[in-house]
């Protein structure tokens, strides 16, 4: 006969959700008050079910809840999980326990199972590739590959072509080996290519190629340094001298130099000689197969970091931190780049996009568009297109993928041309068609997906002055640097004129982010309406009481009812619950049990607080934004969710020693949302045509705190309300709702950044999402 647990944890719980729980559920009456507080209930440990687990598994994989998913691993036969979810079990594997999952596949290569399908090896030759150990990854490859053969054997023809692009990468070494040094006075240069391990990670955007066009024009404009390779990166640096437009004509630097392709993003699997040199730019967005980013660049690499773009919380680990630091100051294609630099203790400046001096290798055009030349769409997305318009596409173009370098770069010089000869007008939504465009003289609109785009801080809008001020800029600060570098300068010398000469900007940034833009004071009289109208505690109420908030309403009376019968069954001391109910009668007198008092606390006449559009802010978030002020005689409250029930007594949570902090939280479940920064950004993101507001909250975020900090969750909490209300945050965070339309979660992510007590994950536990032995308080549907 099934317990009474097992039977509540029935009637509660879907299937799948009962089956992920590790805990049962504690056994509740459902009767009416009891005269005396039920005995607490021991918990006892569900088994994992197996056969039911691999579904669970997979999708808690899939979300990025990795402890779980290997947590549902764990029991599932190896023919199972290998056939069916072998990337799903690495991934997870490689995250939660590296050396038991790098043994098991070990073990998996060196059996060949039969029953392993292709796809499956390439999963796994894949992630433990991106993981690092390249021993492992080629006894995996050696098994892909038995398994594709010739590609008649069933595979896809994406896992056929992944299995052959992959291949040059296994069988390189990822230890930054080093080529033979470059001849007595030849400087070595890396010249930015985009290959990458991952088939679908390599660059399809031409616009890339654009962007070391530019770079190379640095370089070349200097007329009177020899390449001195005989392969067709040489011939094309020849060739694009010639395209130098007079005026950017440099003479009298002679120098040999010697010229090299470097993969951007997996620079560690080349051999690069000692002390080469490269320009640092763009956007360092693709890990190697989601699990490490190819940042520090090989060990022999002396980058000069310009138009340099990041805000990805993976990269900018305390490694890479560091390295930014040696090779500062970093010159950041935009303003959101700048800050987090900035945040985070690396000297950097704005130095603009590189991709504004392109005009240096576009001499004036010999045939202009007359003037019904039609205007050209290149990527516009909004549909805005007129029919029958001529347009292009930039991103999205495998074929660049597996065209030559060479060809790339002729490609993009062809395709500038193109615009400027065919069409009076462009628009697009590509920031590498819109600059260059501009830089050669292209009338351009630009129509992005969205302009507060974080990497478009300070690159839109610009006034022809403005574009010639970064253009200019840039021109003059890689002439200064690499007529240093092509004069033989050492390594030392260099890197201080770097210093020196950009130590003004430096500056200039750090005075700009010291004096972020504070919001201004706030517009409604909120603060003062629910000062006005606060709440004391009920005199019944013990003064040793746990006050505890809730938000609910009417249709989540029998959640209320089960959350209070929950704390009750376990609660050691009193508790009062202050249930914000949204105006709607819920009948609390009948949920009273003994031990347990209620108030209802009703916000909806506090419709004072407005979103940008106009529109009042939802309920249930002025709830939340204002419960601590509604109890000015409450100094510590716990937060709860209405679909929380407690398996422990709940003083447990609420004596949470907060160190000073105003909040206690659980950290973000899983790996999607773990990065509080991107909570904020996101915010940024959502001001759409209003740059300056989206600016302005990046920069007041990136001020207040360090580059990233882990978002926490804000349904269970541990509040210091008496020191909510001493810093009067009602009054200094209400304005962030009303002038960006920042959400609770955003303003208190603001606000807290790092600086709180961990809760532990037991008293916030998730079916389905955590992996927690024991929970103290779960939460149910």
């Amino acid at each position: 006969m099934a317990s009474p647990a097992r039977r509540l944890a029935r009637q509660l719980l879907p299937e799948r959700l009962r089956q992920s729980l590790t805990a049962r559920v504690p056994s509740i009456s459902e009767g009416a008050p009891q005269d005396s507080k039920p005995a607490p209930i021991s918990i006892e440990v569900e088994p994992l079910v197996v056969a039911a687990d691999l579904d669970g598994a997979v999708n808690a994989a899939g979300g990025g809840f990795y402890e779980r998913a290997w947590a549902l691993f764990q029991g599932i036969p190896v023919e199972e999980w290998a056939a069916k979810a072998a990337d799903e079990y690495v991934m997870s594997g490689l995250h939660v326990d590296p050396e038991a999952t790098r043994a098991t596949l070990r073990d998996l290569a060196a059996s060949g199972a039969a029953y392993v399908p292709g796809r499956a090896w390439l999963a796994m030759t894949s992630r433990v590739f991106g993981f690092g150990d390249q021993e492992l990854a080629r006894s995996l490859y050696a098994r892909l590959d038995e398994a594709v053969g010739d590609g008649t054997n069933g595979d896809t023809k994406w896992v056929v072509e992944s299995r052959d692009w992959l291949r040059p990468w296994v069988a390189a070494d990822n230890d930054e080996p080093d080529a033979p040094a470059a001849p007595e006075g030849t400087v070595s240069y890396a010249v930015v290519d985009y290959g990458h391990p991952g088939r679908s990670r390599a660059s399809a955007n031409i616009g890339d190629h654009v962007q070391t066009v530019a770079s190379l024009g640095h370089v070349v404009r200097h007329r009177d340094l020899e390449f001195t390779g005989e392969s067709e990166l040489d011939d094309m640096a020849n060739r694009l001298r010639e395209r130098v437009r007079p005026e950017r004509v440099r003479e009298g630097l002679s120098a040999k130099v010697q010229l090299m392709t470097l993969q951007r993003d997996a620079s560690m699997y080349q051999p690069v000689p000692k002390d080469t040199w490269m320009l640092g730019f763009g956007w360092y967005m693709h890990p190697i197969f989601e699990m490490r980013y190819g940042m520090p660049f090989h060990k022999n690499l002396r980058p000069i970091f310009v138009s340099f773009h990041c805000s990805t919380r993976a990269m900018m680990t305390d490694e890479t931190i560091e390295y930014l630091k040696k090779y500062a100051p970093i010159g950041c294609r935009d303003w959101t780049t700048v800050d987090i630099l900035l945040s985070v203790g690396v000297p950097a400046f704005f130095s603009g996009c590189l991709t504004t001096t392109v005009s240096t290798v576009f001499p004036d055009a010999t045939e202009l568009p007359g003037p019904d030349a039609p205007v050209g769409y290149v990527d516009v997305f909004d549909g805005s297109i007129p029919e029958g318009a001529p347009t292009y596409a930039q991103g999205g173009l495998d074929e660049v993928r597996f065209r030559p370098f060479v060809q790339n770069i002729d490609d993009a010089i062809t395709m500038l041309e193109g615009y400027r000869r065919d069409h009076r007008k462009l628009a697009t939504s590509r920031l590498h068609c819109y600059l260059p465009g501009r830089s050669i003289g292209i009338d351009i609109d630009f129509r992005p997906k969205n302009l507060s785009d974080p990497r478009f801080a300070g690159l839109n809008p610009l006034t022809p002055a403005e574009f010639d001020g970064i253009r200019e800029s840039m021109n003059d600060r890689l002439e200064t640097i690499l007529t240093k570098i092509f004069s033989g300068a050492s390594v030392e010398e260099v890197y201080t004129q770097w210093r020196e000469m950009n130590a003004a900007e430096v500056e200039i940034a750090r005075e700009r982010r010291a004096g972020a833009r504070k919001v201004g004071d706030l517009v409604s009289s909120i603060a003062e309406d629910v000062r006005s109208n606060s709440v004391s505690t009920p005199e019944q109420v013990p003064a040793d009481a746990i006050h505890v908030a809730v938000s609910a309403r009417p249709k989540q009376r029998p959640k209320l009812r089960r959350l209070i019968k929950s704390i009750a069954a376990y609660s050691s001391r009193p508790v009062h619950l202050w249930v914000q109910t949204g105006g709607t009668d819920l009948r609390l007198d009948e949920l009273a049990r003994p031990g347990i008092t209620l108030s209802a606390l009703d916000v909806s006449g506090f419709d004072g607080i407005k979103q940008p559009d106009g529109s009042t802010l939802p309920i249930g978030q002025v709830e939340r934004l204002v419960v601590a002020d509604l109890l000015p005689d409450v100094d510590k409250l716990v937060i709860l969710p209405v679909s929380a029930v407690l398996t422990e007594d709940i003083a447990g949570l609420a004596d949470t020693d907060l160190e000073g902090n105003l909040v206690a939280a659980t950290d973000v479940v899983g790996t999607r949302a773990v990065s509080g920064f991107q909570q904020i950004h996101a915010a940024a993101n959502k001001q759409a045509e209003r740059t300056t507001e989206a600016a302005d909250l990046r920069r007041d975020g990136h001020q207040r705190h360090a580059f990233d900090f882990d978002a926490f969750d804000i349904d269970v909490l541990v509040l210091d309300a008496a020191q909510w209300r001493a810093q009067d945050l009602l009054t200094s965070l209400a304005p962030y709702v009303e002038t960006y339309g920042m959400t609770y979660r955003n303003v208190l992510l603001l606000e807290v950044g790092p600086h709180r007590a961990v809760l532990p994950e037991r008293w916030n536990a998730i079916p389905g999402k955590t992996a927690v032995a024991k929970p103290a308080l779960a939460r149910l549907p």
